[in-house]
């Protein structure tokens, strides 16, 4: 199924403080919606395959964050904190009059969907997470470290604007840090994080997204937020993922409510054709156990 073929897909743009944001939405508008975060470096073509198969029953809010795919990259001197994306978070419901959300969250996104579900309970009914458990950490002891690393990191000079032939040169070029994933899964994330150029294509992901962070939460931090989500939770992770598995003995039981399972597949098993269909099934059994008036609540 291509998005031109599917008629209950529409692209939008909304204009935050920070700037524009591309949004997506598929399914019907009278559905229970579901908010999706991506992860990073990614775009919200990552949800294309689970859109597809769950547009039927609910709506689908698909999310460029700052930076990535077809969104406005941050001002200049500003700088991607995951709390950043926190703020984000809670403008667009501010602009879409959303009182509670569904959310999901791949990686990075899963990350800023259960930041903001331990910050802003109330506002959260229900929350997955796709092979992600909450950020990276560091301890308090590493903090200056941590610090001069980045600075250094940030001044770093590039090396330029790299231009590709074609889009499958630059899909060979993404593949090099996600050699795990087909070429099918891939392709739509790379699409939508190119622009044409003289002499091909080049990446309109705001470089800065690979800048390390200045500050980072602790451990005690992380678990705080998490301690906090009132909401019920769904975690999948990947046979083959990337959550390391002392997070899953430490942080996991810190969850009042939640739900954890293993399906088959790596990191980004949510964008290959021959592991979608387990978490479709996965998420709605998770949704059929909601109550049905709080999933309509947007």
């Amino acid at each position: 199924m291509t998005l031109e073929s599917t008629p209950l897909c529409r692209d939008e743009k909304l204009l935050l403080s920070s700037g524009e944001l591309a949004l997506q939405y598929w399914g019907d508008e009278n559905k229970p919606l579901i908010l999706c975060l991506h992860g990073w470096l990614d775009n919200s073509a990552s949800f294309h395959l689970l859109a597809q198969r769950l547009m039927k029953d609910y709506q689908l809010l698909l999310v460029d964050l700052p930076g990535h795919g077809l969104s406005d990259p941050l001002a200049d001197g500003a700088h991607y904190y995951i709390w950043q994306n926190i703020e984000t978070l809670y403008e667009i419901m501010q602009k879409l009059n959303i009182e509670r959300v569904n959310l999901l969250g791949h990686s990075m996104g899963g990350v800023v969907a259960s930041l903001f579900a331990g910050t802003f309970a109330a506002k959260v009914n229900s929350l997955v997470l796709l092979d992600s458990l909450g950020p990276l950490a560091s301890s308090a002891q590493q903090t200056p470290s941590q610090l001069a690393k980045a600075i250094i990191d940030s001044q770093k000079l590039g090396s330029g604007l790299r231009v590709f032939a074609d889009v499958e040169q630059a899909l060979s070029a993404r593949k090099k840090s996600s050699p795990e994933m087909t070429d099918d899964a891939l392709r739509p994330i790379v699409k939508r994080n190119l622009i044409k150029v003289e002499g091909g294509y080049s990446w309109r992901t705001d470089k800065r997204l690979r800048h390390s962070s200045k500050v980072r939460l602790t451990e005690d931090q992380v678990q705080v937020f998490l301690a906090g989500i009132s909401a019920k939770v769904l975690v999948i992770f990947a046979e083959q993922g990337i959550v390391p598995k002392l997070w899953y003995k430490q942080r996991l039981q810190k969850i009042p409510n939640h739900q954890a399972i293993t399906l088959p597949g790596h990191h980004h098993f949510h964008c290959e054709a021959k592991s979608i269909d387990a978490i479709n099934q996965a998420l709605r059994t998770f949704y059929a156990g909601l109550n049905c008036a709080d999933m309509r609540v947007i």
